[in-house]
């Protein structure tokens, strides 16, 4: 009787301490999880602090470049890109020049370059 009492009590041990091992490297592995997160956080925002608005991943040089692209009218050119929030994106909204004047405009997608659309034009 008493091998199985003491068998018995170093079975609740050993499955006490299995639990407190494993609540352990719980907390352990949150913390890694968290700092990481931060650490993430950190390098996002000073990858990003040199733009108006946080998350762009494009520059307002490749915005200028990818408006150029969609100008069709001979001498007409991308002028100097604007970040702003449309619709809750991030969009350069960049001017069309002709003969000195703004034309038109052309948004671009901050984050994929992808052209949104614009208004106005060349006459």
């Amino acid at each position: 009787m008493i091998k199985k009492s003491i068998f018995a009590i170093l079975a609740i041990i050993a499955a006490a301490g299995l639990v407190f091992a494993a609540y352990g490297n719980t907390g352990n592995s949150d913390t890694t999880v968290s700092d990481n997160l931060q650490k993430q956080q950190d390098t996002n925002d000073a990858s990003s602090s040199s733009n108006s608005i946080e998350g762009d991943k494009i520059s307002a040089s490749k915005a200028q470049e990818i408006a150029q692209k969609y100008i069709e009218e001979p001498g007409a050119k991308a002028g100097n890109p604007k970040l702003a929030t449309i619709n809750g994106k991030n969009v350069y909204v960049v001017p069309i020049i002709d003969n000195g004047e703004q034309v038109g405009e052309i948004e671009i997608d901050a984050q994929t370059g992808a052209n949104l659309g614009g208004a106005g034009g060349v006459q």
